[in-house]
């Protein structure tokens, strides 16, 4: 005889069983001479990375901007003090747009404090926020995903501070730091 049983969400997590994105879980428990099955579809803490890759022919092309004209990446690393380590990576496509992406693995920030992604002219030193970083799992991987109509080809410096949730939008404590090369495919 099977019997359905739910288990809460917070129970699942304790055991580890939930955490991938979109999973189904089948879980026998045997107790007594009793098998009960449990049946769980969850879609939560999910983490979706939409990157162009290159196709058969070797072009990359993204759905929605065409072919990739240029590419370009590179590590990120903690500054002193701090341990951390990601990457990053920049397109330019065919229509102009330009998509900018950065993975950081660096403890989570206290609470009121969130992690920032910056591009910075290696020349001139202005800067662009690309926004907060989101941590999906709540644990040390970090990541934002940045798009502008803007070419931002110039701007291969990548920075990542460690923001007081103050409504300050200046950059504050300087955390991890990479350059973008420009590679060819």
């Amino acid at each position: 005889m099977q019997i359905r049983k739910a288990l809460t969400l917070p129970v699942l997590r304790s055991l580890g069983l939930v955490g991938t994105l979109t999973a189904t879980l089948t879980l026998t428990l045997v107790a007594c001479g009793q098998s009960d099955s449990l049946t769980v579809e969850e879609q939560d803490n999910t983490e979706v990375y939409v990157m162009a890759m290159p196709g058969k022919d070797g072009e990359v092309r993204d759905t929605d901007h065409g072919l990739e004209t240029w590419f370009a990446y590179g590590a990120l690393k903690a500054t002193e003090g701090h341990h951390g380590s990601g990457v990053a990576h920049a397109h330019v496509f065919e229509d102009g747009h330009f998509i900018h992406t950065a993975q950081f693995n660096i403890e989570r920030p206290e609470d009121g404090y969130f992690y920032e992604g910056w591009l910075v002219h290696p020349e001139t030193k202005r800067f662009i926020s690309t926004g907060h970083m989101k941590s999906h799992f709540g644990d040390v991987r970090h990541s934002l995903r940045f798009s502008s109509d803007v070419d931002m080809r110039a701007y291969t410096k990548v920075v990542i501070t460690l923001e007081p949730d103050d409504g300050d939008p200046a950059p504050a404590k300087h955390v991890g730091e990479g350059t973008l090369k420009e590679t060819k495919r």
